[in-house]
């Protein structure tokens, strides 16, 4: 009996992946299915099941020889009570028992992590953050996760809601977020936020090869776009870029100020811009973070890609099997 075997799920909120992943962190086959948010959390949590035991049939795994689920959810968890207090993402998600839910279904145990921690516990695992003892992982998508690593352990402060650097503020009466709030860095760096800045950019006149998503018939801007165009020299694009890398640092420079680390890794679909995001990052962060004048401070685009999430969440699997 193979007993060196958990599964790991990255629970979206636009879609489901669920991977069959060894004790050495390979990937031995993934399950995507849609999200439907919209649905009852305890039908999506159904559903998330009966991926499970679609994925363990194709690769021909028995349900004993799996040691522990991860389950990677986004929004504010209590760990030890098992429940989804409140996700943006997943509106129906309120104070939601998804650990007792899942065993229910599965009779395997489950094991419940914020998902931008999974994607840190990930990348320390096997990724950009291997033998890094303090670090901060964050990933710059739809909306802005992180995770900290300290002294080699995921940090979940005292009530599991450490880590929210998406949701700290940059400007008090700034842009709204999603959490309710005004002016958190989310609203400024994501994926959603710098669209957001490039839409009223537009709306205010500013001339770029982007202004056809400025009409009334809007064709849909996404931040794909934004960077494409950004690539191919237009300067709005270029300056929304520029200007989301100083926003960022601003924050991270504030981190590095108060903790001391040793290393920052970039992750998500923002993150892929490259030099167009990594370079007015680092150049803001050596003006502001004072251990750069003694210390130099690493800042790194990721290395496990989609795959982050569901490695670390399996890791907490035989972490918690192994006693750690």
């Amino acid at each position: 009996m193979n007993r060196e075997l958990a599964i790991g799920i990255d629970l979206g909120g636009t879609n489901i992946r669920t991977a069959l992943i060894n004790s050495s962190g390979e990937v031995k086959g993934i399950h995507k299915q849609p999200t439907h948010a919209e649905l009852e959390v305890v039908r999506i949590i159904e559903n998330i099941a009966h991926g499970i035991f679609q994925l363990l049939s194709e690769q021909k795994v028995k349900r004993e020889d799996v040691i522990g689920i991860g389950l990677g959810a986004p929004g504010f968890l209590s760990l030890k009570l098992g429940v989804i207090h409140f996700s943006p993402n997943l509106p129906t998600a309120r104070e939601t028992p998804v650990v007792k839910l899942l065993e229910k279904l599965t009779g395997v145990p489950v094991y419940l992590e914020n998902d931008a921690n999974a994607s840190a516990i990930g990348e320390r695992w096997i990724g950009a953050g291997q033998g890094v003892n303090n670090l901060l992982c964050i990933t710059l998508g739809t909306g802005v996760g992180s995770g900290f690593i300290l002294n080699g352990k995921i940090w979940h402060g005292s009530n599991d809601l450490a880590g929210e650097l998406g949701h700290t503020t940059l400007f008090p009466e700034g842009l709204p977020c999603k959490c309710g709030r005004k002016g958190c860095l989310e609203a400024y760096v994501s994926a959603t936020g710098i669209v957001t800045r490039t839409q009223l950019a537009l709306r205010e006149g500013k001339n770029s090869s982007l202004k056809k998503f400025s009409g009334k018939e809007e064709e849909t801007l996404t931040s794909l776009i934004i960077y494409e165009h950004a690539k191919k020299g237009d300067r709005l694009a270029r300056e929304i870029f520029e200007e989301t890398g100083r926003y960022l640092a601003i924050s991270l420079a504030n981190v590095l100020n108060t903790l001391d680390l040793e290393m920052i890794i970039m992750g998500g679909q923002v993150s892929e811009a490259g030099d167009l995001i990594l370079r007015p990052t680092i150049h803001e962060v050596e003006k502001r973070a004072i251990r750069t004048k003694y210390y130099p401070i690493r800042i790194e685009q990721a290395k496990l890609g989609d795959h982050a999430g569901i490695i670390g969440a399996a890791k907490t699997v035989f972490d918690h099997n192994a006693g750690g």
